[in-house]
C-alpha cells in the first residue's frame, strides 16, 4: 500500500505518526497523516511517573504532541483531530475522509478497542489495511479476534502489532 491518507486512532505524543511521516517522506509519498486523540491520557496513566506537565490538573499532552511534530519537521504531513475517537471517526466518515492505512491504538479496554476497530474499519478504503498496537493486552486481543471472526478476516501478528 502506498498510502495517500493514514488515520491514526490514538496518537499520545505522536511517536508512531512521526515515524510514519519519516517513512513516507523517504519514499517520496505525498501522504496526510490524521491523528485522532483527545489528548487526555487514559485512566491507567499516572503523570507523576512521567515527565508530562500538568497545568491546573490538565495534562498538556496536546502541547507536547505539537512540539514533537514541529521538532520532527512533520507539520506538512501530520494533522491532529483533538476529539474522542467515536466522535472523530464518525465525523471523518460523514465528511468522506477515508484512509489507506488505519491504525488503532487508543483505548485498551475491550469496549473502546472494539468500537475503535469497528469505526476504523468503516473508514478503510478498498484495498486498505487496518492494523493496531498492543496485541499483547488481553482486552485488545479479544476485540481484534472477535472482529476478525465476525468478518472472516485473518489476523497477522508482528510483535505487539496486529494486522487485518
Amino acid at each position: 500500500v502506498r498510502p495517500k491518507t493514514i488515520i491514526e486512532v490514538g496518537t499520545f505524543l505522536g511517536g508512531s505518526a512521526i515515524h510514519m511521516a519519516k517513512i513516507v517522506a523517504e519514499l517520496g509519498l505525498e501522504t496526510q497523516i490524521i491523528c485522532v486523540d483527545d489528548f487526555r491520557g487514559w485512566p491507567g496513566w499516572f503523570p507523576e511517573e512521567d515527565s508530562i506537565v500538568q497545568i491546573n490538573g490538565d495534562k498538556v499532552l496536546l502541547y507536547q504532541f505539537m512540539q514533537n511534530v514541529v521538532t520532527a519537521n512533520a507539520t506538512d504531513t501530520i494533522l491532529f483531530v483533538p476529539f474522542g475517537t467515536s466522535t472523530a471517526l464518525t465525523s471523518l466518515c460523514k465528511f468522506g475522509i477515508y484512509g489507506d492505512l488505519v491504525e488503532i491504538d487508543a483505548g485498551h479496554d475491550f469496549h473502546s478497542a472494539w468500537n475503535d476497530i469497528n469505526n476504523g474499519y468503516k473508514l478503510l478504503r478498498p484495498g486498505g489495511v487496518l492494523f493496531g498496537h498492543d496485541y499483547g493486552w488481553d482486552s485488545v486481543r479479544a476485540a481484534v479476534e472477535l472482529f476478525a471472526s465476525k468478518h472472516g478476516l485473518r489476523i497477522r501478528v508482528d510483535g505487539a502489532h496486529w494486522i487485518l
